[in-house]
């Protein structure tokens, strides 16, 4: 069974039930945390729409979070959840333009990260 993520009725990312749920859990928990609501709702019949403005003010949170330190752990906590979002976020038409090197060099892994997703 999969999960599907859709913009505007177009599935973006459909993985497994459980990968969809862990991914909705930590950016349900990551919205808190950078207090921007994520721009998710999901649905019982195992979809969930991307609202996809919020959504990419949510990203930009998390990239703004993830930028904002050199703290390892911190790094390593956002960064699964980062790099799916930046993933559906391109995959919805959405765009956000790095500001620095470190912020440059996150966007290049997204790419390959992708060809898992």
């Amino acid at each position: 069974m999969s999960y599907y993520f859709e913009v505007s009725g177009e599935t973006v990312w459909d993985p497994s039930l459980r990968i969809g749920k862990w991914y909705l859990s930590f950016a349900e928990a990551a919205a808190e945390l950078v207090q921007r609501p994520t721009g998710l709702t999901p649905s019982q019949d195992d979809t969930c729409a991307v609202d996809i403005q919020p959504f990419q003010h949510f990203v930009q949170g998390l990239l703004d979070c993830y930028a904002s330190t050199r703290h390892p752990v911190q790094h390593g906590l956002v960064r699964g959840v980062l790099l799916a979002s930046l993933v559906i976020l391109a995959r919805g038409g959405g765009v956000i333009v790095p500001k620095t090197e470190r912020e440059a060099s996150l966007m290049e892994e997204v790419e390959s990260f992708a060809r898992s997703m």
